[in-house]
């Protein structure tokens, strides 16, 4: 059974709608698929809606939050949620916020990049995320059409990275936050792409301290190796160990598939099993 826990569409940074993305699920031979969108469920209904016509594909609603770093304060971490009530209006209100909250991040990073020799046009970002929530890579992207840098990816060493000097952290949401935000819409939290956060080997050992359930130690970005460390630390901090493509149909040759890697089932089913649980 291929399992992919973590994708992403048009109403965050991906760049194919919730309906191509469920398509192209199927096409794949998928059959258990998360949309995770940053701070946002709001892709999920239409996702379902072409999931209906689409045999052997089962979707389960998530959602990618951003919060702050535990012990850093230039940094900040992921939060994937699966199986919470999308409809929930405490969950959508947070939600909601949190993307208010992305829009001056993202126009303080713009600020910062002027600074730093880089101006752009807020406008052009804000038209570059359409109708989803601003981020990071909409940044990137539009520093890519005013060639100051060559590839997207050119951005998030030293400019936009965690720790960069454009970068905006995050303020007032915790990792607590978010997990307790996942909890209390009758979901289950995991921390995402963990090799990615810093001194991320004194934060795992906290995660369930902290309300977080699992790691993405399947994580398609991550080679057998890198897999192996994170599934023994799931194993040690008895963590779930989830993971999938991380797929945003960036159109790049190296990014990977939907299903290119992902959890075993019985993963799914203890993430599903912790989530009706609370």
């Amino acid at each position: 059974m291929t399992i992919d826990l973590h994708t992403h569409t048009t109403r965050s940074d991906g760049h194919l709608a919730p309906a191509g993305l469920a398509r192209l699920l199927a096409d794949r031979g998928v059959a258990v698929a998360a949309v995770t969108d940053h701070d946002s469920v709001e892709g999920l209904a239409e996702a379902f809606a072409a999931a209906e016509a689409c045999p052997g594909l089962r979707l389960i609603p998530g959602v990618e939050i951003s919060a702050s770093h535990p012990a850093r304060p230039d940094s900040d971490v992921h939060v994937l949620g699966y199986f919470m009530d999308y409809e929930n209006e405490a969950f959508l209100r947070r939600l909601a916020g949190l993307r208010g909250e992305r829009e001056e991040r993202g126009k303080r990073m713009v600020a910062k990049l002027a600074a730093l020799g880089y101006p752009l046009d807020w406008e052009r970002v804000a038209a570059l995320a359409e109708d989803a929530s601003v981020g990071r890579p909409h940044v990137a992207q539009a520093m890519v059409e005013r060639g100051y840098i060559a590839d997207y990816k050119d951005a998030f060493n030293g400019l936009l990275n965690n720790g960069g000097e454009a970068f905006v952290g995050r303020e007032g949401l915790t990792m607590e936050d978010a997990a307790r935000a996942i909890r209390e819409a009758g979901g289950v939290a995991a921390l995402a792409h963990p090799l990615y956060v810093e001194d991320y080997e004194t934060i795992i050992p906290r995660l369930r301290g902290l309300g977080v359930a699992g790691i993405e130690a399947h994580y398609a970005h991550y080679d057998p190796g890198e897999q192996r460390v994170l599934l023994d630390f799931a194993r040690r901090y008895e963590l779930v160990p989830c993971g999938g493509s991380d797929y945003h149909a960036t159109g790049r040759a190296d990014e990977p598939l939907p299903g290119a890697d992902g959890p075993p089932p019985d993963a799914l089913n203890a993430l599903e099993r912790l989530a009706a649980e609370g």
